[in-house]
């Protein structure tokens, strides 16, 4: 199995498109995610507006050109891309239709950089709003992108979140396996074709108290890609796996995960987003970090097929 990471820890080593996917090759990657540091959660939420996103579609080919072939050149594929998030703020129609064409220019992204996927997050609607009523507001959401998705191949993948309320970190319906199954099915189905599928992060489901190996069976075949990281099962720290050890257990059930991922014969990208654990390191010892990350990733692969294995005896 392939093993990816987010990109941007590759470019804070070095800026040079070159060197940043000839470290990834060396290090043990063989696909990264790429993020849209472009435009940051935090400016979304104080409504300041992404220049980068303002570009037309050829100044943004061109942006993203020598990326491609840079990584191309090393056997790096993009098998992924994360949209900006929130995807939209309730109350906020202006934002919103920002937010829209942006996720349209990174679905054009995508199909420039071959990426099948683009990770989007559900949407926090309200603290007091029904089941019924948050997914009719997700189905109308996210069918307004069908088209676009049809039309340049790209599969929309939503990811497992939470939300802030009364001081802590909370479920909400987008948290849950059967809320978000229902609703790739639903948007497929209006769809007439596979545009929508899930993101399992592993770490959002470690805080938000699930079973990690129920959740990922329940995702089944909806699930393409992943983000894998270690919790406290308290904060969405974004750890290597195994470093939220407490002295006599792990922090997440990490068998748990691999043999789920095995039960539903997950072929698809070892994605890590350890953004976190890497940049608790000092800057002199992230290329190690790095290592060590991807030879978890090679473990993780070893110990899935071994699974595989030993379920078609059974």
């Amino acid at each position: 199995m392939l093993v990816g990471i987010c990109d941007c820890l590759f470019k804070e080593i070095t800026e040079n498109y070159d060197e940043c996917y000839k470290l990834a090759a060396e290090l043990g990657y063989n696909s990264v995610d790429l993020s849209s540091t472009e435009w940051s959660v935090g400016q979304i939420y104080k409504e300041q507006m992404s220049g980068f996103y303002d570009k037309s579609l050829e100044e943004l080919e061109a942006h993203f050109k020598p990326m491609y072939e840079a990584a191309t050149k090393y056997g790096i594929i993009f098998n992924q891309l994360h949209a900006p998030f929130p995807t939209a703020r309730t109350g906020y129609p202006e934002l919103n239709d920002y937010i829209h064409m942006t996720f349209e220019k990174c679905i054009h992204i995508a199909r420039m950089l071959k990426s099948k996927y683009l990770v989007v997050h559900g949407v926090h609607v309200d603290n007091h709003r029904t089941v019924e009523e948050d997914f009719q507001y997700h189905l109308d959401l996210f069918s307004t992108f069908i088209p676009l998705l049809k039309e340049q191949g790209v599969v929309m993948c939503i990811e497992n979140t939470y939300y802030y309320y009364v001081g802590r970190i909370n479920c909400y319906s987008g948290s849950n396996s059967e809320f978000l199954v229902r609703l790739v099915e639903e948007l497929n189905k209006k769809a007439g074709a596979e545009c929508f599928g899930l993101c399992y992060d592993v770490g959002h489901g470690n805080i938000t108290g699930k079973d990690q190996f129920q959740e990922i069976l329940a995702y089944g075949d909806h699930l393409k890609v992943l983000h894998i990281h270690d919790t406290d099962g308290t904060f969405d720290t974004h750890l290597i796996p195994y470093t939220a050890r407490y002295t006599d257990r792990q922090g997440t059930d990490w068998e748990g995960v691999l043999k789920a991922l095995a039960k539903i014969n997950y072929n698809g990208v070892l994605n890590f987003e350890t953004d976190g654990g890497i940049h608790g390191f000092p800057k002199e010892v992230r290329k190690a970090a790095l290592y060590l990350n991807a030879e978890i990733g090679k473990y993780f692969s070893d110990r899935i097929e071994a699974y595989k294995k030993e379920y078609q005896k059974a």
